[in-house]
């Protein structure tokens, strides 16, 4: 009897082990091309894909800098639609193109009248990330995908893949993932700001060789899916005060001939809206703290603040005055009236193209506080002249 319960025990075992599954579907690292960025382009009505490989081991971390540049592929594949693209591209790989460690996508000027088809074709890819950066750019995609990075490292240590350590020394607009671009682009109202990443050979040399970097250098604007253009980053700079992700900026204090570099490390904003009357009243207040590492001459604490608040006042104010002249809301006016006092919007500004006025914005308060000046001591305020 016991002999019998064993030999049953055996074959019950021995068919569970049949029904486990084993490594049917294990793939091998040599049969599958990554794709870690794609760019997008579109020209004489067909979208062009590129897609960019890295070479897994120089990703690998090392104790000791790369003793050889790090290599990219770079693929091209045209099609009538975003996918029919990507499928071209696939045709001429030699493994399985593969897109589930997509990490960039980069859309070129000329494809941004596409993006509806753009973001919808790439959510549609299983193996796709919403959390995907995505970026603009008005220089060719394969200048982008074929930019030099210092000491050999990876391509994964540049803006384009890794922005963060660039923006917490430089701010401007914070980076952009796909699932955001998808809910902003939806949102009535609302804008999509799109950082527009460039090749430049402006700031960094190997040697005497001028060096092609990557650099944040405006934005695209998009509102309802609808295409509002281009930005240089100069024209829009008073962006960067409106940057909820705040990290640093360095602005010049003036006064009597005077100058100073004052570090700002922490800006918040607010909006107060009236809505008393038959049309909106904005008011906008900045908050400003930072502290004094250069100076030249004699400088009270107050003048510094002062040319501090008026420098401030003044970029936010030129963003406005652009949004006015391209008819593009940068203060996000109509969204607050949307967002929090919705009846005053659908009785007076839903089904209007309702665009930034002068009279809209009555101030723009800002109030910066100097909270340290180093090793500099500074001027009394009763010692300057009247």
């Amino acid at each position: 009897m016991k002999r019998m319960r064993k030999t049953i025990s055996v074959w019950v075992l021995a068919a569970l082990l049949i029904l486990l599954p084993g490594c049917w579907d294990e793939v091998n690292l040599q049969d599958v091309s990554y794709v870690s960025a794609i760019g997008i382009d579109y020209q004489d009505g067909q979208m062009i894909l590129y897609g960019q490989m890295l070479n897994f081991a120089s990703i690998a971390k090392s104790e000791s800098p790369a003793s050889i540049p790090a290599e990219t592929w770079l693929g091209r594949g045209k099609g009538k639609s975003t996918l029919l693209a990507l499928y071209d591209l696939m045709r001429g790989g030699y493994s399985s193109i593969n897109l589930e460690h997509l990490k960039t996508v980069i859309i070129h000027e000329r494809a941004t009248g596409k993006i509806d088809d753009v973001l919808d074709a790439l959510n549609r890819q299983r193996a796709s990330r919403y959390t995907s950066l995505i970026f603009g750019t008005t220089s060719p995609i394969e200048d982008i995908f074929t930019t030099e990075n210092f000491f050999n490292q990876s391509h994964l240590y540049s803006v384009m893949y890794a922005p963060k350590p660039h923006e917490d020394q430089y701010t401007f607009i914070e980076p952009l993932q796909m699932q955001l671009a998808v809910q902003t682009i939806k949102e009535p109202c609302e804008l999509t700001l799109l950082p527009v990443i460039n090749s430049s050979q402006t700031y960094w040399k190997k040697g005497k060789k001028p060096i092609s970097t990557q650099l944040i250098s405006g934005l695209f604007v998009f509102k309802d899916y609808k295409y509002l253009g281009y930005f240089a980053e100069k024209s829009v700079i008073g962006l960067r005060w409106l940057n909820e992700d705040f990290h640093k900026v360095y602005l010049e204090a003036n006064a009597d001939g005077h100058t100073g570099t004052v570090s700002i490390k922490d800006a918040k904003y607010g909006v107060d809206i009236d809505t008393a009357g038959e049309e909106p009243r904005f008011r906008l207040n900045v908050s400003l703290t930072g502290s004094l590492i250069e100076l030249d001459g004699e400088m009270t604490a107050g003048q510094i603040e002062s040319s501090i608040e008026e420098t401030v006042r003044g970029q936010i104010q030129s963003l406005y005055e652009i949004g006015i002249k391209k008819g593009v809301d940068f203060l996000e006016l109509e969204h607050r009236l949307y967002r929090y006092h919705n009846r005053f919007w659908h009785s007076h500004i839903k089904d209007k193209d309702w665009v930034p006025d002068p009279k809209f914005l009555a101030e723009i308060d800002v109030k910066f506080q100097l909270s340290d000046s180093g090793k500099y001591d500074l001027q009394a305020a009763h010692n300057l002249p009247d």
